[in-house]
């Protein structure tokens, strides 16, 4: 899927046979709107109040279905003017038939991201043993092999957690910024922290690439960025793979109940 910059003024250039799609991330201090159609995110913003939701169909009225994924509680009023909008809405939960063979065995306990995220980024590379690294609050691993299938993956704390965790969880050491140069051996108590923390998650990693090198690697997350330009290897970096895996559930879903 491409992402299209377009002005206010230009979305009504769009034909109104057009599909257009809603796709909701509901996270728990905020939710991210994205518009979806021709292969393409059109439009995305952030929701405060349902006003900001009214302003989407307006400009949107070729919006027919819908989708959310829910870390967070939906609103019971945006809810209800989803309902009162689409022809259909689609709640991701764990129970939602999905574009892939999970084979998680806590599939009530995987994270809606994760999963979503795995999705998007076998849309592009269907039948391709896949690693995707997700540098956020949490690092998450995540796989999905040459027949499709979900294998599960490997959480652990992100750079920013690991930072706080070592200021909060004892007397003496400092909080440390997230550093933009790294050397090897740290001189002092911040570049040891620094350089230890940054280190590790390169090592992490490493290990993981090294491990499998049959694997197409996928970068993604907050941190994405960051640790692209650190660790030299060939890695694909991958913006919002989650709304695509969304777009790609919410369509299997459309096939599955032969609504259009």
């Amino acid at each position: 899927m491409k992402t299209y910059s377009k002005s206010m003024e230009e979305y009504g250039s769009w034909s109104l046979d057009t599909d257009f799609y809603i796709i909701l991330d509901i996270g728990n201090s905020r939710t991210k709107m994205f518009v979806t159609g021709e292969d393409a995110i059109l439009y995305s913003a952030t929701y405060d109040t349902v006003a900001d939701l009214e302003k989407i169909f307006v400009i949107f009225p070729q919006i027919k279905n819908g989708i959310y994924s829910a870390s967070g509680q939906i609103p019971d009023e945006m809810e209800n003017f989803l309902h009162s909008k689409l022809d259909y809405l689609l709640h991701f939960t764990s129970d939602t038939p999905v574009p892939l063979t999970n084979l998680y065995k806590s599939p009530e306990t995987l994270g809606s991201d994760r999963l979503a995220a795995a999705i998007g980024v076998n849309c592009f590379f269907p039948n391709t043993n896949l690693m995707i690294f997700d540098f956020g609050t949490a690092i998450t691993i995540d796989f999905v092999d040459s027949n499709n299938n979900y294998l599960g993956g490997n959480i652990s704390p992100g750079l920013s957690m690991r930072l706080k965790s070592l200021n909060f969880f004892t007397n003496r050491l400092p909080l440390v910024q997230i550093p933009g140069k790294i050397d090897e051996i740290g001189t002092t108590t911040n570049e040891a922290i620094a350089i230890g923390v940054v280190r590790g998650i390169i090592g992490e990693t490493m290990y993981y690439i090294n491990k499998y090198p049959d694997h197409k690697i996928f970068f993604t997350g907050g941190d994405y960025f960051y640790f692209a330009k650190k660790i030299k290897t060939t890695t694909f970096v991958f913006r919002n793979p989650v709304v695509f895996g969304l777009n790609r559930i919410l369509h299997h879903n459309l096939e599955l109940c032969f609504v259009k």
